[in-house]
């Protein structure tokens, strides 16, 4: 239990897929951290939904819970250390591009969302979709220096003068 518990909190602080743009580490910490705050105020949000009378809010409530739960598999292995496959499917997310976990955060927060629009709903489900946003802007990549966007930008100039 113990190698388990060691390898889900390594496999958490790593980032194994090599196709992702160079990020600061305050960036990763941040979109990490952002992601489980989100999953866990979701996840009690969540219950407050399943517990309207509208059969629609009901499955957004079971929706929101089950997404809250997924992020916090995908965020934060160490929170579920108890569950046998935890370490799989941490890896399975550390393996994801920017780009992919930004498309799955924003789109799984906004359906519950469409489906029983109120105040718990969207709460619980913004912080995730923020999340989602904040990967999305990991995806683009660091700016470039100021040098290199100056010779852009004066390639750019001479391709649109030659061109007329």
């Amino acid at each position: 239990m113990g190698q388990a518990a060691s390898d889900a909190v390594t496999a958490s602080r790593t980032d194994t897929n090599p196709s992702n743009p160079d990020a600061a580490w305050w960036c990763k910490l941040a979109a990490r951290a952002l992601s489980t705050v989100g999953a866990i105020i979701a996840l009690f949000t969540g219950i407050w939904v399943f517990i309207s009378a509208t059969p629609l809010c009901w499955v957004g409530g079971i929706m929101q819970m089950l997404i809250a739960i997924l992020v916090l598999l995908f965020e934060c292995p160490y929170c579920c250390l108890m569950v046998t496959f935890v370490q799989k499917v941490s890896q399975f997310a550390d393996n994801r591009t920017y780009w992919q976990k930004a498309l799955m955060y924003t789109i799984s927060a906004i359906v519950p969302i469409c489906l029983c629009a109120g105040i718990s709903t969207i709460t619980g489900n913004l912080c995730i979709f923020v999340a989602g946003v904040f990967y999305g802007l990991m995806a683009l990549g660091k700016k470039a220096d100021r040098d290199s966007m100056i010779m852009t930008a004066a390639q750019q100039d001479l391709e649109m003068n030659t061109n007329q």
